[in-house]
């Protein structure tokens, strides 16, 4: 891969031509064809390079904005619905998050309305903005166009950056803020062109001022931008000409400016009692949390299924190939031995390697003592991407190199085209759980008995059939239109003043912007005093009070929860609770016994005769109000 100026990879390329003198003819030397290069590519010019790489983000975001408006298969995620239910009321933070999500989101609705698509849309500028400073960033590093445009599209096939790229939670602004950060760096960390120069960029010092004003920026989406500066910190250690950067003020000023942008989240949470400090605090182990093992082996395992296998090990083999040992003439001992010049971008390299791994490494270590979600290692993804990049492209310099890694290379190529409409919507798959639910599971018992490879299938058919949650992780993000039109009803029969109650914070939030009118839906989980759920950021709004003055006392309500009976701490607080009458029967001394029981009205959410999921719900009548235990007992 080769771009502008003099390519990286040229020596490598014309190996053939270094190996005899120029006058002699091509037959009388035979060439080797294990140095042939692996794949030309003098066609990609930068130029052409370019047009492809606009080209894929026109038809990218072409794509993602008729994927939002035609029959989207997925409704607002619980994350999602909770963002703009906060940008409904502007403040300078909020309970677990800053408060950048919500001004984006309201941004967005202001110009399209409150509706799903718009709520949407700034991810999906977010991620063309992104994509183009990763294209940028490549191009700066290595002055080529090659890497910069195969970067992205290996980015356009890893499965958690194409299901990531339409949902409008915190992820799209923190990620572009981190990309953007570490891009700026680079003017501070290498010379004007980017190129291998050994001297420690050329002084500029306007790149220190515009990273503290990124990373700040970043920080009103997601505290962990200011974890960047770790990597970033420990990059300048490993590169020896820019550890004077280290001897300097201007890395420090950075934190400093980045840091004013926390005021807002600080005059905030010391109005609310450092709430965001508590929550951060559980949700990273720091407070509360236990050794765990096993969460380290979900967080190894989750990363190699969400970026493919043959991606994570060529990562790998990016990062020991940009810290390879070196021989005394200063050629890597691969290069060495291939008779190729000495590597000329280990420097990038390293920089790239050392950001991934610092952060990996940050939330590898953060897996010991809390669950880690699967998105939390993102970051590090950004600049070992580039990487592997950059890698594929030194093994394409001979046919021997590129030998080993092609099987990874075409299967990484293979696997993220085949889960790219799963990526997009898991229900295509819904067929082949309808086909093994009718042609597999009702011989379970009868190949049991039989043996053999039948008996190997018999015990991995589950008795009641495969349900969609077994092949769809986003069956949670479905059937929240349905639900909310079908409660919208039930409201209104519930006369002037009804309002809905839910379990869970998601749920409220779903319900705000799927009821109609989209009104002030309420949380109870944190009332309850058993099995007391966490604080959310309902529990701070003076409006969505519970307690026995809330002016909802009296009144009816929906409530939607998770569990099939009346719930006890929601028939505590109404003077009735209804639901379905159902008979059931008991055996006593000998008898059967006959009684009815009340279990929630269920709204059954089904697609291609598969049931996706069920939404519970009761009619509550006559509203008591609920007491809270005292704040220090409440989860964060």
């Amino acid at each position: 891969m080769t771009g502008r100026g003099k390519p990286y990879n040229a020596a490598r390329m014309d190996a053939v031509s270094i190996a005899a003198p120029s006058a002699l003819a091509p037959s009388v030397v035979e060439v080797d064809p294990s140095l042939r290069p692996a794949w030309r590519l003098g066609w990609l010019t930068p130029g052409v390079c370019r047009c492809l790489f606009a080209l894929l983000l026109l038809l990218g975001a072409t794509g993602h904005v008729r994927y939002l408006t035609h029959d989207c298969p997925i409704d607002l995620s619980g994350d999602e619905a909770q963002y703009w239910d906060w940008s409904r009321a502007l403040d300078l933070s909020y309970y677990s998050k800053g408060p950048l999500v919500a001004y984006i989101i309201r941004a967005s609705c202001a110009v399209f309305g409150d509706t799903m698509p718009a709520v949407r849309y700034p991810a999906l500028l977010l991620g063309v903005m992104t994509s183009v400073v990763t294209y940028l960033l490549a191009l700066r590093l290595f002055r080529s166009d090659r890497v910069a445009l195969g970067t992205v599209l290996l980015y356009h096939v890893v499965p958690m950056f194409v299901a990531g790229s339409v949902l409008m939670t915190i992820d799209p602004p923190f990620f572009f803020c981190w990309a953007l950060a570490t891009y700026l760096l680079t003017f501070a960390v290498f010379d004007r062109d980017g190129g291998a120069g050994e001297g420690a960029g050329d002084g500029r010092r306007w790149p220190w001022v515009a990273v503290g004003v990124v990373a700040g920026v970043g920080f009103l989406a997601k505290y962990a931008m200011f974890l960047w500066f770790l990597p970033a910190l420990i990059a300048l250690a490993v590169d020896r000409p820019s550890r004077r950067w280290l001897r300097s003020p201007w890395p420090w000023a950075s934190i400093a400016i980045a840091a004013m942008f926390t005021l807002p989240v600080v005059f905030w949470n010391a109005r609310h009692g450092w709430v965001s400090a508590k929550h951060v605090g559980t949700q990273t182990g720091t407070s509360h949390g236990h050794f765990s093992f096993a969460n380290v082996l979900e967080l190894l395992g989750g990363q190699i299924a969400i970026i493919g296998p043959g991606l994570f090990l060529i990562m790998i083999g990016a990062c020991l190939y940009a810290f390879r040992r070196r021989t005394a003439s200063g050629a890597s001992v691969d290069s060495a031995v291939a008779g190729l010049p000495p590597e000329p971008a280990v420097r990038q390299m390293r920089f790239l390697a050392v950001f991934g791994i610092a952060f990996f490494g940050l939330t590898f270590l953060t897996a010991f003592r809390a669950k880690v979600q699967m998105n939390w290692p993102a970051p590090a993804y950004f600049t070992l991407m580039i990487l592997s990049a950059y890698f594929l492209s030194t093994r394409l310099a001979t046919r021997a190199t590129w030998k080993p890694w092609r099987g990874w290379f075409w299967g990484t190529v293979v696997f993220g085209v085949l889960m790219l409409p799963f990526a997009h919507d898991p229900g295509v798959l819904y067929p082949v759980v309808r086909w093994a639910n009718t042609h597999l599971v009702p011989y379970k018992a009868e190949w049991a008995k039989a043996g053999g490879w039948r008996k190997l299938v018999a015990k991995r058919l589950p008795e009641a059939g495969f349900t969609a949650q077994q092949v769809d992780f986003t069956y949670k993000l479905k059937g929240w239109a349905e639900a909310g039109r079908t409660i919208s009803a039930d409201l209104k029969a519930l006369g002037p003043g009804a309002f809905a109650l839910c379990h869970d914070y998601q749920q409220a939030a779903g319900l705000a912007f799927y009821l109609d009118g989209q009104p002030k839906t309420y949380y109870a989980a944190s009332y309850y005093h058993e099995d007391t759920g966490r604080m959310t950021q309902y529990d701070l709004w003076p409006d969505r009070d519970l307690g026995p003055d809330s002016p909802l006392v009296g009144k009816n309500a929906i409530f939607l929860g998770r569990h099939d009976k009346p719930f006890s701490e929601i028939v505590k607080v109404f003077d009735r609770v209804e639901g379905v009458k159902v008979t059931k029967a008991y055996l006593a001394d000998g008898k059967v016994v006959t009684k009815q029981e009340t279990r929630a009205i269920t709204i059954d959410i089904a697609k291609d005769d598969v049931k996706v999921r069920t939404f519970r719900y009761f009619r509550c009548y006559g509203f008591k109000g609920m007491t809270r235990l005292p704040e220090s007992k409440l989860p964060h």
